[in-house]
């Protein structure tokens, strides 16, 4: 039902129009939201920190004192995400039906994404087209969505126990400690990412 609802928003131009402003504005407002509900769960935690045992370790506090007013926050800002994304590949085609893009396709949005203002330059010579940079856009938006696992407090309580599990079978196996050091590298990375917040928006 909710997928055939989606597909009648594009039925008019007028329909369009709102499913694309829909879904910029929850993509806009996803990150105020988020921002705002991770800084009111940190200043409860700060305040209720003072009467923590002195013998229980951080790790443990930061995986079982998530508060169920985040985790919803949590759950609510990847639906805008999801929601957002629908809506807007909707009315990007008209059809609810988007092609997916190509490997050079892909491959020159990744260039054009690094290149920065020096793709600007040659805009006008190799731009896609309106509709192509608009999927492009959206995929790349698609791609980050996988941050929601680095965002407390998925990443304390899922991913990040599951990545030291990882570590400690991969140990096990013969492999000169090459196992050992993957694993502990791609946790200190995702730490890092955990930690440094404002790289999970930017």
């Amino acid at each position: 039902n909710f997928a055939k609802w989606l597909s009648g928003v594009a039925s008019s131009s007028n329909n369009i129009l709102y499913a694309y402003a829909v879904g910029e504005l929850l993509h806009i407002l996803r990150p105020y939201y988020w921002s705002n509900a991770e800084c009111t769960e940190w200043r409860g935690r700060s305040s209720t920190s003072r009467t923590t045992m002195p013998g229980e370790s951080r790790s443990k506090r930061r995986a079982t004192s998530y508060s169920l007013a985040i985790w919803k926050a949590w759950w609510i800002s990847l639906l805008m995400d999801l929601l957002s994304d629908k809506l807007l590949r909707v009315s990007t085609n008209g059809n609810g039906n988007t092609q997916p893009l190509s490997n050079n396709a892909r491959r020159t949005s990744l260039l054009s994404r690094g290149n920065g203002r020096h793709s600007n330059s040659n805009s006008s010579s190799s731009s896609p087209s309106a509709e192509q940079a608009k999927l492009e856009e959206l995929d790349w938006r698609r791609s980050r969505h996988v941050l929601h696992l680095l965002r407390s407090p998925m990443y304390d309580s899922v991913t990040r126990p599951l990545v030291m599990f990882v570590g400690r079978v991969l140990a096990m196996f013969p492999s000169f400690g090459l196992g050992r050091w993957a694993a502990g590298y791609a946790l200190d990375m995702m730490n890092y990412w955990n930690e440094h917040r404002f790289m999970l928006e930017s």
